[in-house]
C-alpha cells in the first residue's frame, strides 16, 4: 500500500486540477471578469503550496 502522502497529493492534485479547468472554461464562456482574474492566483498558489508541501520528503 503507497504512504498516505500520495493518495493526498493525487486527491489534491486532482482537485486543483477541477478548480482550474472550471475557471478556465468560466473565462471561455463569459469572457474575463473579476472573478475570474482573482481566482487564477488562488488556485495557483493553491497548486505550489500543497506541490511543495506534500513532494518534500518529511523530516526524521
Amino acid at each position: 500500500m503507497k504512504e498516505p502522502r500520495t493518495w493526498i497529493l493525487g486527491a489534491s492534485l486532482l482537485l486543483i486540477a477541477a478548480l482550474a479547468f472550471f475557471v478556465l472554461r468560466d473565462i471561455v464562456l463569459n469572457g474575463i471578469t473579476l472573478m475570474g482574474v482573482v481566482t487564477i492566483p488562488v488556485v495557483v498558489i493553491l497548486g505550489v503550496g500543497i506541490i511543495g508541501a506534500l513532494g518534500t520528503p518529511p523530516r526524521r
